[in-house]
């Protein structure tokens, strides 16, 4: 099997156009889709791990409940050079990119999905991502973390055990940036945050409410793009993911569990994705963001109009959405 050191550099290109930005990543053509990186499973193919929790549990044998390990695939390499480049034609881009690509397996368990497992369990892989969120910080050329988890095929899983993939960038994506600066605009004019006058309006609605636990709400957004789509917000204004107290970290783990859950109980055998949506590392303590957690059920198929336009096509109302998993019975 290929290693990472092995991985062609990537390029990341721009689109004068579309203002959008394109990982060619060579390197990744070949890897695996199905079980072949497995810990427990497939041990001799999993690389080290770089972190664990229970701290102090073992890093590489049984007894650990949630481990990280360095992608053998990355889209970016921890010693990229991040090279400027220019096309006679004005075309641009960075070659070799710097950054990061680790894997998180939530459970030694092979076939452990999320509503089957506890709280505290759940709690383990969310205490993971704050962690390694937190020394995500710490390299010099990183600006901005994203975590994703691609929970079957249709939603792009290439792993059949579950997990997360972690993702640490030397730079802020076209597509962020471009929110953040509506973000920073309706602030500037109006002094409030843009996300928590969203929330707050959501929250009153009710329609589109699904849930609420201490500190957190789950809905559907207004104008969401897929059917059954869900926000995780958080009540405290925070624009830091990593800044959660255990509280709040154990009452996440609930709200997540619930909303896998209830989806799950509509549409059994679901493909989804999560989304966990942290500001940039230079942007923590702005007061215009504020993190959350998006998750993106696979029932439809993304045609013409949704790749062409980047109109989204959605046959379920969103108000409809919301009262039928409000209604789901789950445990």
């Amino acid at each position: 099997m290929a290693s990472a050191t092995s991985v062609q550099p990537s390029e990341l290109r721009l689109d004068p156009i579309t203002n959008t930005a394109t990982l060619v990543a060579k390197g990744r053509n070949g890897r695996p889709i199905g079980p072949s990186i497995c810990p427990g499973c497939h041990e001799e193919q999993t690389p080290p791990a770089v972190c664990v929790f229970p701290p102090g549990a073992p890093l590489n044998t049984p007894g650990w409940k949630a481990r990280v390990v360095p992608n053998l695939y990355p889209c970016f390499s921890q010693a990229g050079t991040n090279q400027q480049f220019q096309l006679p034609s004005g075309l641009n881009g960075i070659k070799d990119p710097a950054g990061n690509c680790e894997v998180l397996f939530e459970t030694e368990h092979h076939s452990y999905p999320i509503y089957l497992r506890s709280t505290e369990e759940v709690a383990f892989s969310l205490r993971a991502i704050v962690a390694r969120h937190q020394a995500a910080r710490s390299g010099s050329s990183a600006k901005f973390f994203y975590a994703f988890k691609n929970q079957g095929r249709a939603a792009g899983g290439s792993l059949e055990h579950e997990h997360w993939q972690l993702y640490t960038f030397s730079f802020i994506p076209p597509a962020i940036q471009q929110q953040y600066d509506r973000a920073v605009q309706y602030f500037n004019n109006t002094g409030r945050s843009l996300y928590r006058v969203m929330f707050a309006a959501e929250a009153a609605a009710a329609a589109r409410v699904v849930a609420c636990s201490t500190h957190f709400f789950t809905f559907v957004p207004f104008a969401a793009g897929m059917p059954f789509e869900l926000r995780i917000v958080p009540h405290r204004n925070s624009a830091d993911f990593s800044s959660m107290s255990e509280d709040e970290l154990i009452d996440l783990s609930q709200a997540l569990r619930d909303a896998v859950a209830r989806l799950c109980a509509v549409h059994p055998g679901l493909a989804f994705n999560v989304e966990l949506h942290s500001a940039a590392f230079e942007h923590l303590d702005c007061p215009w963001f504020c993190w959350h957690l998006a998750i993106l059920p696979r029932t439809t198929t993304q045609a013409g109009v949704e790749l062409g336009l980047n109109i989204m096509v959605n046959p379920v109302p969103p108000e409809e959405a919301a009262s039928v998993l409000r209604a789901a019975s789950v445990g």
